[in-house]
C-alpha cells in the first residue's frame, strides 16, 4: 500500500494500480528507445503485474503502532513481504519468463547481501538468484545489454509512478518526496544525465527531457481514511480519483 498522509486524512493507493500506471508508462514510451520490439509484450506484462504480490496484502490494512496508520510498502513486516514477493514473481513467471526475470531483479533489487541482516533476505537473494539463472537459460537470452536495457526500463516507469502516487498534486520541488527530488537514478541513451519530473500544477506533470510518444493523462484511484487514535482494519469502499497529465 502507498500511504499518504495529507491534513487529517490518510490516502491509501493499491500497489497494483500504481503498476497499472508503470505500464501506461511504458506503453507510452517513444518506440525509438524501446529496449526490444521482440520482447516487448513480456516487458509491459512486467510492468503492470510487478506488484501483484501486494495483492492480497491490500485487502485489508495492517496497522502500524508506531505511526498510528496502516503500514506502507517500505514498512510492512518483512517475512510477510518476502512471502508475498516469491508468491508475485511465480505468477508473472507462469505468464512470461522473461518478465518474471525483470520482476525478480526488481524486486531483489531492494536488498543487498550483508553481513547481520535478518537469514530470511538472504534466502529471497539466493532463491532469485537462482530462478534468474534458471530463466536466462530457458529464454536463451545472449544479449545481457538489451536484459539490463528492459530492466532500466521497468524501475523508470515504477519511480515516475511512485513520483505520481507519492506527492500531492502541485507540490513544490522543494516539498517533493526526497527519493525523486533531484530527478531518476535511470540513464538513457537521450538522456544522459537522467530525466527529471516536476509538478506544472495539480494535474500536470512535466517530464524533461520528454521521453513519450505523446502527452497522455491518468487517473489514479486512492481510498481515504480519517487519521484517528482507533486503528482502522478494512478499507472502504469508496473510490476517490486523482488526475494526472504527463507534459513536456
Amino acid at each position: 500500500m502507498i500511504v499518504n498522509h495529507v491534513g487529517k486524512e490518510i490516502e491509501l493507493i493499491k500497489q497494483h494500480e500504481h503498476a497499472r500506471l508503470s505500464c501506461m508508462i511504458a506503453e507510452h514510451w517513444q518506440k525509438e528507445h524501446f529496449p526490444s520490439s521482440d520482447y516487448r509484450e513480456d516487458i509491459l506484462y512486467a510492468a503492470r503485474h510487478h506488484d501483484r504480490a501486494w495483492i492480497p496484502l491490500d485487502q485489508e490494512l495492517l496497522w502500524n503502532p508506531q505511526t498510528n496508520s496502516p503500514y506502507d510498502f517500505t514498512s510492512y513486516p518483512f517475512q510477510e513481504k518476502l512471502s508475498a514477493y516469491t508468491n508475485g514473481i511465480d505468477e508473472v513467471e507462469a505468464e512470461t519468463a522473461f518478465g518474471a526475470i525483470l520482476c525478480s531483479k526488481h524486486y531483489s533489487s531492494f536488498f543487498q547481501k550483508k553481513k547481520d541482516q535478518p537469514a530470511m533476505i538472504d534466502r529471497f537473494l539466493e532463491q532469485e538468484n537462482a530462478r534468474q539463472n534458471r530463466l536466462r537459460q530457458q529464454v536463451g537470452i545472449h544479449n545481457e545489454n538489451q536484459l539490463e536495457q528492459a530492466f532500466k526500463l521497468l524501475q523508470f516507469c515504477d519511480d515516475l509512478s511512485l513520483y505520481a502516487c507519492m506527492n500531492a498534486p502541485g507540490t513544490a520541488k522543494a516539498d517533493e518526496v526526497p527519493w525523486f527530488r533531484e530527478g531518476f537514478r535511470q540513464r538513457f541513451s537521450f538522456a544522459p544525465h537522467g530525466l527529471m519530473a516536476e509538478w506544472m500544477n495539480e494535474q500536470d506533470i512535466r517530464v524533461t527531457p520528454f521521453p513519450f510518444k505523446q502527452i497522455f493523462a491518468y487517473e489514479i484511484p486512492f481510498k481515504k481514511i480519517l487519521k484517528h487514535e482507533d486503528t482502522e482494519m478494512t478499507l472502504p469502499k469508496k473510490d476517490f480519483i486523482k488526475k494526472i497529465q504527463f507534459v513536456p
